[in-house]
Parts: structure tokens; sequence; C-alpha cells
């Protein structure tokens, strides 16, 4: 079985690639589709979010340099039907070993053609750069998606990852389809929406219906290190990933019938839900204290590096500045309030003034 090959990629980092490849990755497994996932980023985030220790001796990196076959790098998760080709912190020093290869940009295409992975996806995590390791991802997909989030900056971002699909559609790989750009990190503001908008407007049908909206869960979800739709299966943005699945899968059907193939249907939504909650029930140790003590360590990490030695007073001080930086409309109506009571203070001293100039017979 020749899978279907998928790779999430932008040029720009921040933008929800990981958690869109290991929710997309257990999402197709809930609906009973088997998954092989590529961790091509040396930080290792789809690696862990699948419960895989990135301090294996062997991963990706094994593979590409040639020491060792697929069967023995691939690791297999606690999700049904998902199976990891892992990161290890050894990924980062990949770009000198392949530039020394001829046809490097080729290693993962040759991999994937020489092996029977029987799985029927495969999703490749894309390092947020346009170098060798994405070039590998790209060459050997049949489709890739784009993860933006409605900022000027990240859509600076996809103006810059479109001409690089281009470049290897051109090159590299003359079958590589944009399946997709799928909003992440979205909230309702006006300036998203016109943001959304635009990209519509110049992306058509191309960009997918469902948005993925921000979520706190998903921050806790990474501390857990589980993909959001485990850790919270009722939390929008969980909800939200299940619905880009569906999608997916329908724009993979619709693909496939063009070229006279035939997809196998998914499972219902309500057995794929069943199997989340299932995954979630069996992960609980991580979802539990230790996943809450995990958290509050990383919010203590967070506050010594934001903060480091200041004293009480200066971290109240910067507290203060940073929550009205995050909440503007409160900034302004403090601000309202002040120079309300400032005039009521200036007031109350000119009538005190003349009222003491009358007692004195200054009146």
């Amino acid at each position: 079985m020749k899978p279907y090959i998928v790779a999430i990629f932008n040029q720009k980092g921040g933008i929800s690639k990981t958690t869109t490849s290991t929710n997309l990755a257990v999402c197709l497994a809930a609906f009973g589709k088997s998954v092989v996932v590529i961790d091509l980023d040396s930080q290792g985030d789809s690696t862990k979010s699948l419960g895989i220790d990135p301090k294996i001796k062997q991963g990706i990196f094994d593979l590409f340099i040639g020491h060792v076959p697929v069967h023995e790098v691939m690791v297999p998760t606690v999700f049904e039907g998902v199976r990891v080709l892992p990161s290890t912190y050894s990924l980062a020093g990949i770009e000198i070993k392949l530039s020394e290869l001829q046809n490097s940009q080729r290693t993962l295409s040759t991999i994937l053609a020489q092996t029977e992975l029987d799985c029927d996806y495969v999703v490749i995590d894309c390092p947020p750069a346009l170098g060798i390791l994405p070039i590998n991802a790209l060459a050997s997909a049949h489709a890739v998606i784009i993860p933006v989030t409605a900022t000027p900056y990240a859509n600076d971002g996809l103006l810059r990852t479109l001409p690089s699909i281009k470049y290897v559609q051109e090159g590299l790989n003359k079958n590589l389809l944009l399946q997709g750009v799928l909003f992440t990190i979205n909230d309702k503001t006006k300036t998203t929406r016109k943001i959304n908008e635009l990209i519509r407007s110049r992306l058509g049908g191309t960009v997918y219906r469902t948005e993925i909206p921000r979520d706190n869960t998903v921050i806790e979800a990474a501390t857990a290190r589980l993909p959001v739709c485990v850790y919270g299966p009722k939390s929008a943005a969980a909800q939200a990933h299940l619905d880009f699945t569906e999608e997916f899968i329908d724009r993979h059907v619709s693909i496939a019938a063009k070229v006279g193939e035939t997809i196998a249907g998914r499972l219902p939504r309500e057995q794929a839900i069943e199997r989340l909650f299932r995954w979630q029930s069996q992960n609980a140790v991580s979802i539990g204290p230790d996943g809450d003590e995990r958290l509050r360590q990383k919010r203590d990490q967070l506050d010594r590096m934001l903060y480091g030695d200041r004293s009480r007073a200066e971290r109240w001080h910067l507290a203060l500045v940073h929550f009205f930086i995050d909440n503007r409309l409160s900034l302004a109506a403090f601000l309202l309030v002040m120079l309300i009571g400032l005039i009521a203070l200036l007031g109350a001293g000119f009538e005190g003034a003349r009222r003491l100039a009358e007692l004195l017979g200054f009146g």
C-alpha cells in the first residue's frame, strides 16, 4: 500500500506546524486511518508530543545518513495506528551531512520509495526554514499544507512560502499539490478577520473552511506532551482539529477520484471521539497531578526568565506594565479614571483655597 504523503510546511516559525502535524496524525488514526509521522524538526516537538523520548539512540538522522533501515528507526506510539520516525538531538547537524551526499534533495524520496510503510498517510513535520530538510519533505510529498496565523508577519511568511513550493513544483516534484492553507491560533479580532478575508480572496478555495481557534488548552497539552485532541477532546481546538481532519480526508477523496482511485471511508465522528476519550484515559498520568506540576514548573521557569532577581515591587510594576500592554482598553479606562480623579482633586484644591481665603478675610 502506497501512502498519501503530506508535508506541513511554512517558512515562518511559531504558527503551529507541530500542533497541526500531531493532531492531524492522531485524528486520522481516530477516524480509522493508519499514519506514520516523520519529524524533521531538530527540536523534536512532534516526537515528544507523541510520547517518544527524543533521547532515543536512533532517529531520522540515522535513516538519512544510511546507518539503519526504516523498520529499526520506526517507533510505535500509544495511539493505535500512529507510528513515528522520530527526531533526535543529532538531527541539528544533518544539513552538513546531507550536503556531502549526491542528490541530497531527494534523499527522503529515495528512502520512502524503497520502503513499504504499510500505512494510509505519512505526515511530515517540517522545520521553519527553506533548508535541505523541508526541500526533502516537499520533494517526496504528494501534497503540502501551509498553517498560517492571521497576523501581518505571518502573512509575509505565507508570501515567502508559496514561491518556495512553486520552486519545488517546477523542479524536484512536478506532482506536488498545495492541498490547502489552514488558519491556526485564530482569534476573533477585527484585524484577524480582515487578514483572513484578504488571504481567502487571494487563494480562494485553497483555504480550508476550518479555522483552529486560539485555545489555552493547546499550551496545557504541550506541557503534558500530548496532542490537544487527546488532552482535551471537548476543547475548542480539539473539535476544530477533528473538523479539519474530516475536511482533509474529503479533499483527498476528491483528489483521488479525479485520477480514478478510491479511498476507503472513515469512521463516523462519534467513534473517532470515543477513541480520543479512550486515549485520554490511557494517558491520564500525563494529564493528572504530574502534568499539573510540569505546568507549574514551566510557569516558574518563564517567571524567572522574565523577572530574574528583581524585587517584589519591581515584579508588580512589570506585571502591571505587561497587563496594560495586553489589555489596552483597560489601560484607557485606567487613564480616564486617573484623569477624572486628578480633575476632581484639583477642583477640590481650588475650592479649599477659596474658602481658606474667605476665612482669613481675603475673599
